[in-house]
């Protein structure tokens, strides 16, 4: 069945349950291909996309915890975010994202990779931490498929799974933190 739909260039393009737990399951291998390990910081910036979901999901997977960024943050609030939270790789939208994520990336010495959706504008840019998503997963798939179950049959209900900013408005936004139970448990709601 249909689990979302996108459009793109103005079609819609729908992604079935198989579709996503493809993507998401090449998204969680390829992040540990890459050296990203449980507990580390996935950020997420751009649009509400279904990489953002899929990127999001591959985080907790593989244990780590994901940090949502608005695509329209400040490349300060940005750097600020990442380097708080030490980050370790970022799921990016596309060029814009990669370029607010470049311009910082002097303060963002953990920040060891960035993935990108929209390759448009991508080939002008060199920088040793760049990675398509279509690459990510090409790395996941090429792994054994049953580190995808034993990475979710190790997940815990009461680890941390998402950080969630708080407004900022008196001063640099602070972080609540949410766990992958309750996380589940609104699901399911």
């Amino acid at each position: 069945e249909i689990a979302l739909r996108e459009k793109h260039l103005g079609i819609w393009r729908a992604f079935t349950w198989a579709d996503y737990a493809r993507r998401t399951r090449g998204f969680a291998l390829g992040l540990r291909a890459i050296g990203i390990q449980p507990g580390e910081v996935v950020g997420l910036i751009g649009d509400n996309r279904p990489d953002w979901v899929m990127g999001e999901v591959a985080a907790h997977a593989l244990g780590c915890r994901s940090l949502g960024i608005y695509r329209d943050s400040m490349e300060d609030e940005v750097a600020y975010l990442l380097g708080f939270t030490g980050a370790a790789v970022v799921f990016a939208e596309d060029e814009e994202q990669v370029d607010k994520l470049l311009n910082i990336g002097d303060r963002l010495p953990g920040l060891r990779r960035i993935v990108f959706s929209d390759g448009r504008g991508m080939r002008k840019l060199s920088d040793p931490r760049l990675i398509s998503a279509e690459a990510l997963i090409a790395l996941g798939e090429a792994r054994d498929p049953a580190e995808w179950d034993a990475m979710v049959a190790a997940t815990r209900a009461e680890e941390v799974a998402v950080l969630c900013t708080t407004s900022g408005t008196t001063a640099r936004p602070k972080l609540a933190q949410l766990t992958s139970g309750a996380l589940v448990r609104h699901c399911e709601a």
